[in-house]
């Protein structure tokens, strides 16, 4: 229900290019520079600048795109409404991986207890999607356990989660306490590129001047379970949250690797736009956080 012209200056944003701006929206490049040209005289100030060849959004332009993620929220807020049989609210957010796969069960469920009639919608995915989603008005909010642009974005923390390695019940890597170094020659199991996981483990060795490729070698599996069963079966090592793998640490199907100076913990945050407005559902459902 925007303006085409707020379409287009959201998606030159987006794209960081007047061509590829022109080729995603099918018009040609003066169009876009001509819908640029005129928004900015419509509204007296400039949205975008040039450093050498490189487009940036000036602070107004930030502003405008930040105010036009609310309407837009707004707008499909209204729009679900609309077309809902019943007057219950929708709540639509998102949650990556292991958040997604641990804990929101339990907090759906309770949630759903208190509030039958209420309408939940939950995207899944990795932290570099869902902040896209919350900064577009797809989403309203999400739980996310990456790093994430804390300047452009509203956040609380939930919870500091503990961060550790994990090895098969018959791997002797549990049963003595390791350096990190030691671990290089074995095959590192890890989540795809995006993932808040692999972000946190990429930081963790970098503070010990190590990387992914200190591995002997490493296998990029998208998804928690398949890792997990990797492991289990002797394939190699993986880096988890311990609420990922609280199972099978009790069933004694994994092992935590006592690793020497390796002592991570990443904060749970939930994410939204600075100026979110409707707080209420997300704090009740916030209420059953574990």
């Amino acid at each position: 229900m925007l303006d085409y012209r707020y379409k287009t200056f959201l998606t030159l944003i987006e794209e960081g290019s007047y061509t590829k701006t022109a080729q995603k929206l099918n018009i040609t490049q003066p169009a876009v520079t001509q819908h640029i040209q005129h928004l900015q005289e419509e509204l007296g100030v400039q949205l975008f600048r040039y450093e050498g060849k490189q487009l940036l959004v000036t602070e107004k332009g930030r502003y405008l795109e930040e105010q036009l993620s609310l309407l837009n929220r707004d707008v499909e807020r209204i729009r679900t409404h609309l077309l809902q049989q019943d007057d219950a609210p929708t709540l639509s957010f998102g949650a990556t991986l292991t958040i997604g796969e641990y804990v929101m069960p339990g907090l759906i469920g309770s949630y759903l207890e208190q509030h039958p009639r209420h309408h939940l919608s939950m995207i899944v995915d990795n932290t570099a999607t869902l902040t896209g989603l919350i900064q577009k008005g797809k989403i309203d909010f999400a739980l996310i356990e990456g790093d994430f642009n804390q300047s452009q974005l509203g956040f609380e923390k939930l919870s500091d989660e503990p961060f550790i390695g994990v090895c098969a019940a018959v791997s002797p890597l549990w049963r003595s306490e390791q350096d990190l170094a030691a671990l290089f020659s074995e095959h590192l199991f890890v989540r795809e590129e995006g993932s808040g996981s692999r972000r946190i483990l990429e930081n963790a060795l970098l503070k010990e001047g190590a990387n992914l490729s200190s591995f002997g070698r490493t296998t990029v599996v998208g998804g928690i379970g398949p890792i997990k069963q990797l492991v289990a079966d002797n394939r190699g090592i993986a880096f988890l949250y311990r609420i990922s793998v609280e199972k099978e640490l009790e069933e004694g199907t994994l092992k935590e690797i006592p690793i020497r100076g390796f002592a991570v913990a990443h904060p749970f945050h939930v994410v939204h736009l600075k100026d979110f407005r409707d707080r209420g559902p997300l704090q009740e459902l916030l209420s059953f956080y574990r």
